[in-house]
């Protein structure tokens, strides 16, 4: 008996032994029902600052229970974006099966050239397997190498843009025919556009070199250059991405606002944008021109000597009131959006909106003789002018009463209760002495709905 229950044990521990070993990621792995490969899609050359992809592929003969998912990881010297992985459900026949794949396609961006590893990359994995239920673990892939380039065009530029097609557009230009005043401004926004590129990998528009003896003495104030007689403000930038038709577009909006604070001549020197077009792999130039003015002595304001005319103060008055106009008009509409359910209760207490709309369901059930509903509204309408004790013992209400218990009954009814009196007994109400209570909410629609039944 001993014999053949040690046996019996032996048999469960080498069953159990099985089972256990089956129910791995690695298992399914070494019994060829679950694999996965890593490739890198690359151009050649593939260069700085080029979107370099990295496809992870995870397939199983069964099917996937929660999917699978890339574990975080980091590498040096290149940019990742948040978000930066695609999930692509699909399937692939292997030996006349189909299996179910996901692929995860990961977009790097690199910012120096050299030969790169990328280290083995951890996959959470969960599969629905035939006889073993749901398998959970992790895969990882075969650590891989790649190489980027740095063209000779590229080398001793700093800053540059990688992509088939960058547009460039400057919205305020200065004129070159115009006097302009001391005290006035021109502000411009300059917008690049670049294709298959995210709007981070776009860099700044350069500001004006502002570090020449001349303009070592003028004052700089925090978030602004200054110029021997011009201030720039430059407002930080504005970075977008959009997707047209899977293509990736990013966006990068500078604004620079200019005030003349001497008169003068004044020239800003060109800046070039470089672009490195992948399509034909040539360096290209983006060109914001050189441009020139003058301002004359007379304007809105003397900054620096500190005088002011009639002219002055008529401008700056009109900027003040513009100016809260519009900050008023902006406080509103924040509060209309902002705080609209607030808005909308303190409107329905100040107009009685609840105790209107009982009045009106209430007489409108009365000229269709609904006593019983009536009654409901009546008593509803009590409570909200805080008077339901002295509702309960009008006469009228009285009367409405025994209507409604006639109607309970199916007896029929002899009298009917005249508009007349349902516009009196509501007038009595509003009359009787009571404290105002809090309003209760009552929406409409229901009321209406009642009345259609």
């Amino acid at each position: 008996m001993n014999k053949i229950f040690i046996s019996l044990l032996l048999c469960f521990s080498i069953l159990s032994s099985l089972a256990n070993a089956a129910q791995t990621i690695n298992y399914l792995v070494d019994q060829g029902k679950l694999t996965i490969n890593l490739s890198i899609k690359q151009d050649d050359p593939q260069i700085v600052g080029q979107a370099l992809v990295v496809s992870i592929d995870v397939a199983t003969d069964r099917w996937f229970s929660t999917g699978s998912r890339v574990q975080n990881f980091t590498l040096a010297n290149v940019v990742m974006q948040a978000n930066n992985i695609t999930t692509i459900n699909g399937n692939k026949r292997i030996k006349g099966q189909t299996w179910a794949m996901q692929t995860h396609e990961i977009i790097l961006y690199p910012t120096s050239a050299g030969n790169y590893t990328l280290p083995a990359l951890n996959v959470d994995v969960s599969v629905n397997t035939e006889n073993d239920g749901i398998i959970s673990g992790v895969l990882s892939t075969q650590a891989t190498s790649f190489n980027i380039a740095l063209p000779e065009e590229l080398k001793g530029i700093e800053h540059f843009i990688v992509s088939p097609k960058v547009t460039l557009s400057i919205d305020g230009q200065f004129e070159d025919d115009k006097e302009y005043a001391v005290g006035e401004a021109i502000t411009q926004t300059i917008t690049i556009t670049a294709s298959d590129t995210p709007a981070m990998m776009i860099p700044e528009v350069n500001l004006i070199n502002v570090s020449n003896e001349a303009n070592a003495g003028d004052k700089t104030r925090v978030g602004e250059a200054s110029l021997d007689g011009i201030s720039i403000y430059h407002k930080p930038a504005q970075i977008f991405d959009k997707s047209n038709r899977g293509t990736l577009i990013g966006s990068r909006v500078e604004s620079f606002t200019y005030i003349f604070e001497k008169s003068g001549s004044y020239t800003l020197p060109e800046r070039i944008i470089y672009w490195w077009n992948s399509q034909l792999n040539t360096l290209e130039e983006l060109v914001i021109p050189t441009v020139s003015w003058n301002v004359s002595g007379t304007g809105i304001t003397n900054v620096n000597q500190g005088n002011y005319s009639i002219s002055d103060l008529r401008f700056n008055l009109k900027a003040v009131i513009t100016f809260s106009i519009s900050l008023i008009f902006s406080f509103f509409v924040y509060l209309l959006f902002t705080k609209r359910e607030n808005l909308t209760i303190i409107y329905k207490k100040l107009t009685k909106y609840e105790q209107r709309q009982l009045r009106q369901v209430f007489l409108k059930s009365i000229a269709k003789n609904q006593y019983i509903v009536s009654t409901q509204y009546l008593y509803q309408y009590a409570l909200i002018v805080n008077k339901y004790a002295e509702v309960k013992s009008l006469p009228l209400t009285e009367r409405l009463n025994e209507l409604a218990f006639q109607a309970t009954l199916n007896q029929e009814v002899a009298v009917s209760f005249p508009m007349s009196d349902a516009k009196a007994l509501i007038k009595e109400i509003d009359t009787l002495t009571g404290k105002p209570t809090k309003s209760i909410s009552f929406p409409p629609n229901e009321t209406i709905m009642l009345n259609k039944k």
